[in-house]
């Protein structure tokens, strides 16, 4: 077993054998009870709260040599309050279970069933006649079966099928209390079954040379039971031009999108410590997920592809070159990568998307790519270890929806919302003495994206808001160092339990780092202000 205590958080961990070692298990959790040290810091903390929990739970168990099982579960909850009564909550849960079966010294097969659920929701009592909790969820139930045949030691071939049912609840805004006066409010679930087949194939050609290609074909059914607008044929996707609707009962195939997906990659060895790596690889994804930059909530809009909104599409390319040093004590990398991006969903200016019964009307499709250069030198062993990565990193997007009834930035290439140009990790470890060490652990990244208000202007009588081209600016860039000392104890074999101390400071330099940024008018002037948390140093 191994655990720690902080003035923080605590954690534990154990694992070990039953049954006379024929089953092993592992279990673990962890808590945080930080609410003491919120109301030490300064007064716009003194009213907030946050708290966490998670739970592993891994059991192996072999019937025999050829017949093994495994169960596998974990659960998280998350929640916290900044400063108000707005309570913001998220959690994740999933198990799975995989039955391996050695056929013979050439073949073995594992099948998988699994389910995963995550939902997050925000509440808010402060007002009983205006009380609210506002909720959604996904859900997904897997089930797979995976082959490995080796003709050789090197030639081997995986195959395989599986299939994912999805049921999203895109949100319900339900009076939370007995005197709120909200009117109930709850959008139609949504439900497809996504299906694949593969095959890959593992070559090792000579010595120095292998490659590793795969095709896989997956075929998505979008099912009922579900209402579908219509809209008037060659007219934008708005409210307005909704035509009918049609009513689909359950189960009832609404919509299919079907397509193979092909990748494939070669490697070369240049010498015993130096390679080339090629790769080229398709990808389809039939789930999208919306974001909505300005929002301190974990409020993002997953959205199944149904009539109206077509699957995500992309290629993707990359190259890298791979040198060890000083007999493998020092690696470093190389790699650059460009990606093209089909029918990758944006939000329309003015957007509604939380409680949207038809946010296709709210949503346009656009098309992209992604390109940069990753560099990496890392020293595992020694007194001094750690590693130290840059990343030049740009993903652009222009909108081509013919439908969308608006342009954004007039057609040109945007930001997406998650383009940060520069990344920077260093992490760097110093053992003094078998018993004390230090890290350091330091983060810069390019702050990302945002549209802000620029101008105030007067039509027909009323005061408006004039906004800058989609994602034109961006927010202060995120910087900062942890720092840490390791004591250990003494290191004789024969002890009950070894134990360590780790102090520690987080947010060494202080630095207020922005969580948010929103805007308020004021006197008729737009003050911008940037939220922090922990904008400070952390023992």
């Amino acid at each position: 077993g191994s655990g720690g205590i902080s003035p923080l958080t605590t954690r534990l961990v154990l694992e070990g054998p039953l049954d006379s070692g024929k089953t092993s298990f592992l279990i673990g959790g962890r808590t945080t009870y930080s609410d003491w040290l919120l109301k030490l810091l300064p007064d716009e903390y003194k009213n907030s709260s946050a708290s966490f929990y998670d739970l592993n739970l891994n059991i192996a168990h072999e019937f025999n040599p050829k017949n093994s099982l495994y169960l596998m579960g974990y659960m998280s909850n998350d929640q916290f309050r900044l400063n108000s009564d707005t309570l913001y909550k998220y959690s994740n849960k999933n198990a799975n279970i995989t039955w391996k079966h050695i056929f013979n010294n050439k073949l073995y097969g594992t099948l998988t069933a699994g389910y995963d659920r995550y939902q997050y929701s925000i509440s808010s009592t402060d007002n009983p006649v205006n009380g609210y909790v506002y909720s959604f969820n996904i859900n997904q139930a897997n089930l797979k079966a995976d082959f490995n045949y080796a003709f050789n030691a090197s030639h081997t071939i995986d195959f395989g099928l599986n299939s994912i049912l999805y049921k999203l609840h895109p949100g319900s805004y339900l009076p939370d209390g007995s005197h709120s006066l909200v009117a109930p409010d709850v959008l139609q679930s949504e439900q497809a079954l996504e299906s694949a087949l593969y095959l890959g194939d593992k070559f090792t050609i000579t010595p120095n040379l292998s490659v590793n290609g795969g095709i896989r074909y997956s075929i998505y059914n979008y099912l009922g039971a579900h209402d579908v607008y219509n809209y008037a044929p060659g007219l934008p996707i708005e409210v307005q031009n909704i035509v009918d609707t049609t009513s689909y009962g359950n189960g009832k195939v609404i919509k299919t999108y079907q397509g193979p997906e092909y990748r494939v990659a070669v490697r070369y060895a240049l010498s015993d410590n130096a390679s080339i790596k090629a790769s080229y690889n398709t990808q389809r994804q039939y789930i999208h997920v919306i974001s909505n930059t300005i929002s301190i909530s974990p409020t993002d809009i997953w959205k199944l592809s149904d009539p109206n909104i077509k699957p995500q599409t992309g290629d993707q390319y990359s190259l890298g070159f791979y040198h060890n040093f000083n007999n493998n004590i020092i690696e470093t990398s190389v790699e650059v990568y460009y990606k093209h991006i089909q029918n990758y969903l944006d939000y329309k200016s003015g957007a509604q998307l939380t409680m949207n019964p038809h946010i296709e009307t709210d949503v346009l499709t656009t098309r992209g790519k992604a390109y940069g250069a990753e560099f990496l030198i890392k020293k595992s062993t020694g007194r001094l270890n750690g590693w130290i990565s840059y990343t030049y990193s740009r993903t652009l997007l222009q909108q081509d929806d013919p439908l969308a009834g608006q342009t954004i930035n007039n057609g040109n290439y945007y930001p997406a919302n998650f383009d940060r140009p520069n990344n920077v990790n260093f992490i760097g470890n110093y053992k003094f003495s078998h018993r004390f060490s230090i890290s350091l652990d330091a983060n810069y990244s390019t702050g990302r994206p945002i549209t802000l208000p620029v101008a105030i202007y007067y039509l027909a009588g009323s005061e408006r808001v004039f906004y800058s081209e989609r994602n034109q600016y961006r927010i202060p860039d995120y910087f900062r160092t942890d720092f840490s000392m390791n004591i250990e104890g003494n290191h004789k074999i024969k002890k009950f339990k070894h134990s360590s101390w780790t102090i520690g400071v987080y947010n060494l330099t202080g630095r207020k780092n922005p969580y948010s940024i929103y805007f308020v008018q004021q006197n008729g002037v737009i003050q911008g202000y940037k939220l922090s948390i922990f904008g400070t140093a952390i023992p």
